[in-house]
């Protein structure tokens, strides 16, 4: 079985946010730093004023923060949630499975601009601010951000969703499903860190980078986190790093984090329960990102069965702002996975293949695996003997990847596991055909030739 070739990203594992957003909020009211910075859009409108307390989530209005090339997305849907003391600014898109989009510590949900739009057409995707950031007034009494996201799960009428959370974002992801395992399908976590697990100087110091200099001002610190940071937004990804300080200096609420003390933590640590987590999960983080992250996304992906980690190359803190195209891409692969083996696993074989073949009837080129993950899921099969099952998802394999010497070599050898001979033989001689220096098909040959 061999792999498959080496793409831009890089598999390995977990997510971990909460403690980014926590340790750098620490960071900020020790020495009016500020936490880490994420996407941006154009412009916004003047936010307007929140309903009156009480008066319950507003109708949807049209939004004036429209998110780029709207020309070809959904209308914009927007309106107030009623949170405990407060309100919550959302905005929604497009129609079907629903998406929930949760911002990092550093900037509001505008961080998610370039996702809003391409997610849009074909899933209904939410996103709002939290309390403090963007449209959202700051918190002026104690609250819980679980609790919030669940009021705004109650008051859209989302019974279940996919939920993408970025640095303390992915945090608060985390934490809500431990809470709510009920309302969530799926889990995207980047750059994350878990509460339970701890920091090392390097994070607080940003590895030394960050002096008092860069304390000294909000334009100091938003110069910073934008610009020079080394670990926020990669070297060389100038267009970021733009939006960045644009976001920043037209909403500078961003920075102040002067209410955030009013926060109730969850109820427990996230770490040593995170393999409550049964949903499909993948983790995902910038190859350039600070050391620290990368430790919890380690201990996120370890603690959680089963999640898919991946090392985005190029990229920072701020994944989906610095490589949009690279992210949406794996996680639309990854959305695809997850329900393919949801059904496996829930449903059987029959109703994966199903969902395979529908998807190829509308796009041809259209795989919810990679030909290496499909390979590694036949064998798992295969070596349980679980044989037909085996041979179903091997010949998937082969329908997809038609010219993979690996996947016909594959199916040969379930074929010749469950007695087929001939159709062994001839998945052998496929194999060869496409790659004549594959030793193990002329060894297998030889063999069943002979019998």
């Amino acid at each position: 079985m061999k792999r498959a070739p080496a793409k831009n990203l890089i598999p390995v594992s977990a997510t971990a946010l909460i403690g980014l957003l926590v340790a750098l909020t620490c960071l900020h009211a020790e020495t009016t730093g500020s936490p880490p910075s994420t996407t941006l859009v154009p412009a916004q409108a003047p936010a307007p004023s929140p309903p009156a307390a009480g008066a319950g989530a507003a109708a949807p209005t049209s939004s004036g923060q429209q998110p780029p090339d709207s020309a070809s997305t959904p209308a914009v849907r927007s309106g107030w949630i009623d949170a405990e003391g407060g309100k919550l600014y959302y905005e929604e898109a497009g129609s079907g499975d629903p998406i929930v989009l949760i911002h990092d510590g550093l900037l509001d949900s505008r961080v998610w601009d370039a996702q809003f739009a391409a997610f849009a057409p074909g899933h209904r995707v939410v996103r709002y601010d939290r309390r403090g950031y963007g449209r959202s007034p700051k918190p002026e009494h104690p609250y819980s951000r679980i609790d919030d996201l669940n009021r705004l799960f109650e008051q859209l009428g989302i019974e279940r969703a996919t939920v993408m959370g970025i640095s303390s974002g992915g945090g608060l992801t985390i934490d809500f499903t431990l809470a709510h395992p009920e309302k969530v399908k799926m889990l995207i976590l980047v750059g994350a860190v878990v509460s339970g697990f701890g920091y090392s100087d390097h994070m607080f110091t940003r590895g030394g980078h960050l002096t008092t200099a860069d304390r000294a001002s909000p334009e100091a610190e938003m110069e910073y986190w934008a610009i020079k940071d080394p670990y926020e937004i990669a070297a060389g990804n100038e267009e970021a790093k733009r939006k960045a300080k644009r976001i920043l200096e037209e909403n500078p609420q961003d920075l102040d984090h002067t209410g955030h003390s009013l926060e109730r933590g969850p109820d427990r640590p996230a770490l040593p329960n995170l393999h409550e987590i049964s949903v499909p999960v993948l983790v995902m983080a910038g190859e350039e990102d600070i050391p620290d992250v990368h430790a919890h996304a380690g201990a996120i992906a370890a603690g959680i069965p089963g999640a898919a980690r991946v090392v985005v190359r190029g990229a920072g803190h701020l994944v989906p702002l610095e490589k949009p195209d690279a992210f949406d891409e794996e996680v639309l692969r990854f959305m695809s996975e997850g329900e393919f083996m949801r059904l496996l696993n829930t449903s059987g074989v029959a109703e994966a293949v199903k969902y395979f073949e529908e998807g190829r009837r509308k796009d041809p080129k259209w795989e919810p695996l990679t030909e290496e993950r499909m390979n590694r899921l036949g064998y798992r099969y295969l070596l349980t003997d679980r044989t037909d099952t085996a041979i179903e998802l091997f010949e998937l394999n082969v329908a997809a990847h038609p010219d993979s010497w690996n996947a016909h070599d594959s199916l040969g050898e379930a074929y010749a596991k469950s007695g087929d001979r001939e159709r062994a033989i001839a998945s052998y001689r496929k194999s060869l055909e496409l790659n004549p220096g594959n030793k193990n098909a002329v060894e297998k040959l030889a063999a069943l030739e002979k019998e």
